[in-house]
């Protein structure tokens, strides 16, 4: 099988980070990919720009870039990535992260022995910009457990997650409708569609979670994800379900000081709402 990598950045970003993600996308992978698809969501800073020619300069047609014109966000230069890309498998990488050299080996051959399975995910492990380590966070095992918990807590970690382009091929795009929540969107179209959502145990991903990220995930989301959620639930376990206050809570959570929201990620109360039923 081949994989594709597909990641979005735009002038907001540290190229640092950039540099970091596309470094363990590459030199530190055991398992490199065969193409890395990056879109520009709109014209890019200086700096950006030099990180970006020194990776083409390094990979040569491995890389692909999509350029949008303007900023488009992030569900629409996915859907514009996932024009050009051409792997059997596509894995989701964000700008700021950093994939733990296994990554890809580990995706691959849990695909290849799971043909059932449509998208892939794993644990991920926090780190801040000191490079800190903070909690491992894991996701339920199996579609049944799934299931029983993505109207309480995400049933993934977006930029964690490995798809199958067939998935894609029938017709599957990132949804633009509810701001910042198009992977909500996406598990919950997987998952009323009977298709199948597993994550492996394994640490996948360094996740970046500094105070800016926490700032900007209470403000913007609160609303917007409110919504995705009310919609999944609708769509996937009806009208008439008490499932509706979780995504309640939810908005109430993002909506709160980011000293107490930074709490509650810290504490063993966000594991137990998370634990599977």
């Amino acid at each position: 099988m081949t994989i594709s990598v597909l990641m979005s950045t735009y002038y907001k970003e540290n190229p640092q980070y950039l540099q970091e993600s596309l470094n363990s996308l590459w030199t530190e992978q055991i398992r490199k990919p065969d193409q890395i698809v990056l879109v520009e969501d709109g014209p890019l800073t200086n700096e950006l720009d030099a990180v970006v020619d020194h990776w083409q300069h390094q990979l040569n047609d491995k890389l692909v870039v999509v350029k949008n014109p303007e900023n488009r966000g992030l569900a629409e230069s996915l859907n514009a990535g996932l024009a050009v890309v051409t792997g059997d498998l596509i894995a989701r990488m964000d700008s700021d992260d950093r994939c733990v050299p296994e990554r890809f080996l580990l995706q691959e051959r849990y695909m290849a022995e799971h043909p059932e399975v449509d998208i892939l995910g794993g644990s991920i492990q926090e780190f801040n910009d000191n490079g800190s380590l903070h909690n491992v966070r894991s996701y339920p095992l199996s579609m049944a457990d799934v299931l029983k918990t993505m109207y309480r807590v995400a049933p993934l970690a977006h930029p964690s997650v490995m798809f199958r382009k067939t998935f894609f091929d029938a017709g599957f795009r990132y949804n633009a409708k509810y701001h910042i929540c198009e992977d909500v969107t996406m598990w919950y179209d997987a998952a009323v569609a009977h298709r199948v959502i597993n994550n492996l145990p394994d640490t996948i991903l360094y996740f970046r979670r500094n105070d800016s990220m926490m700032n900007r995930r209470s403000r913007e989301k609160a609303w917007s994800e409110f919504l995705a959620y009310n919609d999944g639930i609708y769509r996937l376990y009806g009208l008439f379900t008490y499932k509706y206050i979780f995504s309640l809570l939810r908005m109430c959570f993002r909506l709160m000081p980011a000293t107490a929201i930074k709490s509650v990620y810290n504490s063993r109360f966000r594991k137990i709402v998370a634990r599977q039923r």
